[in-house]
């Protein structure tokens, strides 16, 4: 099933590199610009930038070209070695494209475990932090200890594509209710972070870091999904299905029905989704 989405529900901690190149298109359609801009502008010459569960570099890729900066320097921080591996194959396929970046830049790999060495990162080495699609899998408990970690050094922050909740299809299905209540069961189940806060993320993220002498700007990011988009449609519902089946397997009757009946209006080219979003730009006061 697909892993790390803004939209369905992972397995504890295990990520699909063929997921994360589907889901980044939409990623980058979504993205707020505010936000984005706003965290530019907080950054000085010659940036030294974490990106925490970086992933395949996704983040890099969309933000570079867009800070307007020279000489920036990344450390892409994640606990999978797989996904780590994998950056440097999917670098060189993005700067074969064009435009080419206008400004130099350095990245590297840090293989972290988050929930246990989020401290080995001193955050006073950094001028920004970012991350995306994290914050919906992890507990209160680790976003309280992120956000104390940060103000050891406070820095600007961008966290982005945060799941919020909303989730709509057309045409809309009888059983929408019910898989979206599953869906948000599952998504409050241990992603090896504890329990996961889904939707209650960015609400929660932005009252922390406020209450802890930050600047918050929020924005939607949402994906649309159109009717063109089969391959985001069938990875979006089989993992809906899955994860439902793991909540609710004595609906199964429903959930493959729901699966089903999605999939064949995918296929007619009928189907469109929103997901919802929450981009996030915090500086300190």
């Amino acid at each position: 099933m697909p892993e790390r989405d803004g939209g369905d529900s992972r397995p504890a901690r295990g990520f699909d590199p063929y997921w994360l190149r589907l889901r980044s298109a939409f990623d980058d359609e979504a993205r707020a610009d505010r936000p984005t801009r706003l965290f530019a502008g907080s950054l000085p010459a010659n940036p030294r930038l974490l990106d925490l569960a970086a992933g395949t570099g996704a983040n890099l890729r969309y933000l570079a070209p867009r800070l307007g900066c020279a000489g920036q320097r990344w450390v892409l921080a994640d606990h999978d070695p797989v996904l780590l591996d994998a950056v440097a194959g999917e670098m060189a396929r993005w700067e074969q494209r064009p435009p080419a970046l206008s400004h130099e830049y350095e990245w590297e790999c840090r293989r972290t475990d988050l929930v246990r060495d989020l401290g080995s990162l001193d955050p006073a080495g950094f001028d920004g932090i970012v991350s995306t699609a994290l914050f919906d899998l992890v507990s209160a408990e680790w976003l309280h200890d992120f956000v104390k970690w940060l103000v050891r050094a406070p820095r600007p922050v961008l966290i982005t594509l945060s799941v919020d909740g909303r989730l709509d299809w057309t045409p809309s299905d009888p059983a929408d209710a019910e898989m979206r209540g599953w869906i948000e069961a599952h998504q409050a189940t241990d992603k090896g972070f504890g329990s996961g806060l889904g939707s209650h993320a960015p609400d929660l993220l932005a009252e922390t870091l406020e209450a802890n002498g930050f600047d918050v700007f929020t924005e939607e990011s949402d994906w649309h999904i159109g009717s063109d988009d089969a391959a985001m449609h069938r990875a979006l519902i089989e993992g809906y299905r899955a994860a439902a089946l793991e909540i609710a397997p004595a609906s199964a009757a429903i959930i493959d029905g729901w699966a089903r009946c999605r999939l064949e209006a995918s296929e007619r080219g009928e189907l469109t989704a929103l997901v919802g979003h929450i981009d996030i730009f915090a500086r300190p006061r």
